[in-house]
């Protein structure tokens, strides 16, 4: 008879365990639920967000950022309805940065660092580049 109620108690122990783990599942997948539905995705070794700025103020902060990181700027150039810069980090890794227009205040922007990129270092630059843009 003990232990029957040893198993029932194990068998309680692992449903309540499982469900728990389900919860943690669900907050977590809500969390990056959330960070796609706030507009920034990496897919693809590209990261892909959109900024409260037209073309040409992204790439001007893209600029400041390249600096601001001691990464050597290649080239930059924009016009109001999209941009591109481009520069090495220090140990030469090649640095994409795209931007498209939306809206009138809007602009999508991609960021690829290396062939296959990195994570990384692509939400580094983006966190600078925002900043830069809510700062000027």
């Amino acid at each position: 008879m003990r232990w029957m109620r040893n198993g029932v108690f194990a068998v309680l122990i692992t449903g309540l365990m499982l469900q728990m783990t389900g919860c943690a599942a669900l907050v977590i997948g809500g969390a990056a639920a959330g960070a796609t539905a706030a507009g920034i995705a990496y897919r693809d070794g590209e990261l892909r967000a959109d900024l409260e700025a037209p073309p040409p103020t992204v790439i001007k902060a893209t600029e400041r950022a390249f600096r601001d990181l001691i990464w050597t700027k290649e080239s930059a150039q924009a016009s109001a309805a999209d941009g591109q810069a481009t520069a090495r980090t220090a140990t030469g890794r090649e640095v994409s940065v795209t931007v498209t227009r939306k809206t009138e205040n809007t602009s999508q922007i991609g960021i690829r660092v290396g062939t296959f990129g990195d994570e990384n270092l692509s939400r580094l630059l983006y966190d600078k580049i925002k900043f830069f843009i809510q700062h000027s």
